[in-house]
């Protein structure tokens, strides 16, 4: 709610940061560095001091993780994009979209492999990068996997977010159980394909 408010209050405004440019700076409107935040934020609801005892909890807890989850997703997402309609426009919305979803399959691929408790660090460290060498100076037009900074209608930018959702929920539905029977049933069959009975 709280991200929701400073983008409806400052989100049209622009910080100049620092970027691989001709200037050394950039100017980027604060709506598109506060939607990492908005994100991230579901993704930090999985951080928790039993994360051992999470991980081989039965399949219910497991849907109730994934129900949590998804209904903070959509909650801070419906937040978020309402603020912008309201503070930044409506012309903002599609962009700021593509971003959220790329956002949240970035912190799920952080909080698989670092931890919940640092789902932020993977997408936070994109934003950086993403701030410094996104824009191209010799074009005079931002790359195209800067997903926060491109036209609605883009379509490498939307594919980009797609797939860095998909792979975002491949990564959180890969518990250490489903991890080992998949490894198990590819090594069982690779043992009966080669001829070996079990």
């Amino acid at each position: 709610m709280a991200v929701g408010l400073t983008v409806y209050g400052f989100g049209s405004y622009e910080a100049v940061t620092p970027a691989a440019t001709d200037t050394g700076s950039t100017t980027v409107q604060f709506w598109r560095l506060l939607a990492v935040g908005s994100g991230v934020l579901p993704v930090l609801t999985l951080a928790g001091s039993m994360t051992d005892l999470e991980a081989i909890g039965g399949r219910s807890y497991h849907r109730l993780r994934a129900l949590v989850l998804g209904v903070a997703f959509v909650g801070s997402s419906a937040c978020f994009l309402a603020a912008v309609a309201a503070g930044v426009g409506t012309s903002a919305m599609w962009q700021t979209a593509r971003a959220l979803i790329a956002w949240f399959g970035i912190a799920l691929v952080s909080g698989r492999v670092l931890g919940f408790t640092y789902a932020w660090l993977l997408p936070f460290a994109t934003l950086c990068a993403m701030l410094y060498w996104g824009f191209d100076s010799d074009a005079g037009q931002y790359r195209w996997w800067e997903f926060t900074a491109q036209p609605a209608g883009h379509p490498a930018s939307g594919i980009l977010a797609i797939v860095l959702l998909v792979v975002g929920l491949a990564m959180f539905t890969s518990s250490p159980w489903r991890v080992y029977r998949l490894a198990r049933f590819w090594a069982l069959r690779r043992r009966t394909g080669s001829g070996v009975d079990r």
